[in-house]
């Protein structure tokens, strides 16, 4: 009896501490995030000359303030969310983040393959959320007053920043898909998540709370429900695995997908199949198909073909 005593307190005491270190954590991200827009702006100003700060309702223009975006977006990324585990890992001995090794069979071939498989066919299932979403936040109501302007001008804001050709591509491939997928990674999965699901003792809690906060932190709520579903995805895949490497591989495939869909379409969010019950339920399907192929992958006595 003292020892399950022993045993509970325990485990209470390690679940205050990692709610106390994920509250930390957040006002990290906050505090950098912070820093990263400082110092982004007077990086910014000393090398292209002007401000990156935009009035509501403006759009951004010219070649130079293209580069310069993109100059901000690395301090946003790197100090912003980098920043913050560096911070926290050096805090708390190195416990985060959490997952940099990886086994050969979470990324490997058959792994990659599935992985590409569950970002190409959530397509129409997340354009659904997004519709969904959509309809939660009512026309003419308080709510569609305090995120609308914001929604259009992030949109614009991200359009501009994808809008490229030729070799300028690389440079958004870079920029918008590689550095969220290993910045935003590092802080939500590797750090953030493992301290939730300390706290909560339940995984999926853990994962969840983790894909709610990344989503609001983007503060897009037009498109909050399907980063919400994404984060969850991305944080299966690295509670799983074991590993974030395969969260951030989903997370440049995704975001690289959406700078492709504009690049081909002329919008990113242009619904390559058509947006049908039946689409979606397939989507849904093949979705869920690809995640348990994956999980099966993961287990040692797995093989694609067994021998009669």
């Amino acid at each position: 009896m003292v020892r399950r005593r022993l045993r509970f307190a325990q485990v209470k005491s390690d679940q205050l501490q990692s709610l106390s270190r994920a509250l930390i954590f957040l006002g990290l991200i906050l505090m950098s995030t912070v820093v990263a827009s400082v110092v982004g702006e007077f990086a910014g100003q000393i090398v292209f000359g002007k401000s990156t700060l935009l009035m509501p309702g403006a759009t951004p223009e010219g070649e130079g303030m293209w580069w310069q975006l993109h100059f901000s977006n690395f301090f946003s990324q790197a100090i912003g969310f980098g920043g913050a585990v560096f911070i926290a890992r050096a805090m708390w001995n190195g416990s985060v983040p959490v997952g940099l090794k990886m086994t050969p069979r979470s990324l490997g071939p058959s792994a990659l393959l599935l992985i590409l498989l569950m970002v190409l066919v959530t397509g129409p299932f997340m354009a659904a959320s997004y519709e969904l979403n959509v309809l939660a936040i009512p026309e003419g109501s308080v709510l569609e007053q305090m995120f609308k302007p914001m929604e259009e001008m992030l949109e614009r804001l991200t359009s501009f920043l994808v809008e490229a050709d030729g070799a300028r591509r690389i440079v958004v491939i870079l920029s918008v898909a590689l550095l969220p997928a290993v910045f935003e990674e590092l802080a939500f999965r590797g750090a953030l998540q493992p301290l939730l699901i300390r706290a909560t003792g339940n995984p999926w809690v853990g994962i969840v709370l983790a894909s709610i906060i990344f989503s609001a932190i983007h503060f897009q709520f037009y498109g909050f429900l399907p980063r919400v579903l994404l984060g969850m995805l991305f944080g299966w895949l690295a509670h799983r695995s074991g590993s974030i490497l395969p969260g951030m591989v989903a997370h440049f495939l995704n975001n690289a997908g959406a700078a492709i869909t504009l690049w081909i379409t002329g919008s990113m969010t242009e619904d390559v199949f058509p947006l049908e019950w039946w689409t979606v339920l397939l989507s849904l399907g093949l979705t869920v198909g690809a995640v348990w192929a994956y999980d099966r992958l993961l287990k040692p006595d797995f093989r694609w073909f067994r021998a009669n």
